[in-house]
């Protein structure tokens, strides 16, 4: 998913939290990007080529030293967030459950085409999706 899509957000005719334009009842998300800047151990900017966001570190931090060292400003990642609603504040709230980085050498997803093959197949999938 693109953080840009996670700006979408709503109530589904249920009353249920939906995020993009799929109206989705997400939970979790996977995210891979660069990180902008990280602040102390609490939250680090994400840029996934489609919006930056930032994400909240701190338990992941404090218990994985492995996460915490990849996790570092000017590093390629992929992480998993919890995905939570605060109602009062209007805020989407995204804790990094696990990450990995991918900007070692030989990571096959550290290129940038990768960007292109999923906004090409959520493309895809919205065609399909109008066609039925």
């Amino acid at each position: 998913i693109f953080l840009a899509e996670l700006r979408q957000i709503g109530f589904d005719s249920e009353g249920h939290l939906v995020c993009t334009k799929l109206q989705q009842r997400l939970k979790h998300v996977w995210l891979q990007g660069y990180i902008l800047c990280r602040d102390g151990d609490d939250v680090i900017d994400l840029d996934d080529g489609s919006a930056v966001m930032s994400l909240d570190v701190a338990q992941i931090v404090a218990c994985n030293p492995d996460a915490s060292a990849a996790l570092q400003a000017g590093r390629y990642v992929s992480c998993v967030c919890s995905v939570e609603f605060h109602p009062q504040e209007g805020i989407l709230d995204l804790r990094v459950e696990s990450a990995c980085p991918l900007d070692d050498p030989g990571d096959a997803l550290a290129e940038p085409f990768w960007f292109l093959e999923v906004a090409e197949s959520h493309k895809l999938r919205e065609l399909l999706r109008s066609q039925s």
